[in-house]
């Protein structure tokens, strides 16, 4: 591997028939391209991630790797207190043991763990706050939560809400003011239900068939400013279809809904092939670990997806986090 990783003229090394056992067999690392990270595969499906460190002589024979949970564990290039967790690995079994690594983290909590339905007297605050907002001339404006990882909604900016597009904020506000205890709004091919908490303007977007959530939250607003919140994600679609006019006449395969008339859906750029679609529409294929309809190739978690244009924001190079939505 040394000798093919400074030749730079092999991109892949197997694995096999270096008498390492059979687990090696069906193994292959790929060094990828200019700036790719190298990672292992394994024939017929499943990828580790691989990376190279280098001793100066005279270091201690052990090498320290920052590691973070999704949906397995990944190598982190970048230490995020209270997320990421060090790992020491030991390079010489004569030295003795390692140092004990640091106590786990917390188990991530439950799906849904933290939700409760409303109780018949929370319904009638609900009801009470609602006639407040009409006396005050106020309207409802449903935003999601762009971090889908956030357990702690209500210490997050402004920045981390986006509004719902005007016919899901209707069909939202509309289930809420009749007491519903929930609302089924449909994004793209995928179905969700926002969750309505207690007597409070908060909730929770929920995808049972993919057991992902993200919090939602109503805030009352002056009818101006929810027309603006809504006018924001036409604007986004305008710029983005300046930027590339090609735009206005795509739209998402998986769906069959256009990019331009589905604002509030962010829209994303597969890393792999560069093929467009909407952002929920695709990470159903990466969960299902299908490839690209268009050309078959990878189609990567949204961690390596790019956002192509999201409502309200712009961004050609910014990666899509978990909450980019909706994705998660």
């Amino acid at each position: 591997m040394a000798k093919a990783y400074h030749s730079r003229r092999d991109q892949q090394v197997k694995l096999s028939g270096l008498g390492l056992g059979a687990v090696y067999e069906t193994l292959i690392v790929d060094f990828g391209g200019p700036g790719e990270l190298p990672i292992q595969r394994r024939v017929g499906g499943g990828k580790r991630d691989v990376r190279r460190f280098e001793l100066a002589p005279g270091d201690p024979p052990q090498i320290r790797v920052h590691v973070v949970r999704d949906r397995g564990w990944r190598i982190a290039d970048v230490v995020v207190p209270g997320v990421t967790q060090e790992r020491i690995v030991s390079l010489d079994s004569s030295s003795g043991p390692a140092p004990a690594p640091p106590p786990l983290l917390p188990p991530p909590p439950e799906f849904l763990s933290t939700y409760r339905k409303p109780t018949p007297e929370e319904l009638e605050e609900r009801a009470a706050a609602i006639v407040q907002n009409d006396r005050e001339e106020l309207v409802g404006l449903w935003e999601w939560c762009r971090d889908a990882e956030t357990q702690h909604p209500g210490s997050l900016g402004p920045e981390k809400w986006a509004a719902y597009s005007a016919d899901h904020n209707h069909e939202i506000e509309t289930a809420f003011r009749s007491g519903e205890l929930q609302a089924d709004i449909v994004i793209g091919i995928r179905s969700y239900e926002v969750l309505f908490e207690g007597s409070t303007m908060h909730g929770k977007q929920v995808d049972k068939k993919h057991k992902k959530r993200r919090f939602v939250r109503r805030r009352a607003v002056p009818v101006e400013e929810k027309e603006a919140a809504l006018q924001s994600g036409e604007a986004a679609v305008a710029t983005a279809v300046a930027q590339d006019p090609s735009l206005a006449e795509k739209e998402c395969v998986i769906c069959a809904e256009s990019f331009a008339d589905t604002y509030a859906m962010p829209v994303v750029r597969l890393r792999e092939c560069g093929h467009i679609f909407h952002g929920a529409c695709v990470q159903d294929l990466a969960d299902r670990k299908k490839t690209c309809p268009f050309c078959r190739a990878e189609v990567l978690p949204a961690a390596d997806m790019l956002t192509f244009f999201v409502h309200g924001f712009i961004s050609h190079a910014s990666t899509v986090l978990s909450c980019v939505k909706l994705v998660g």
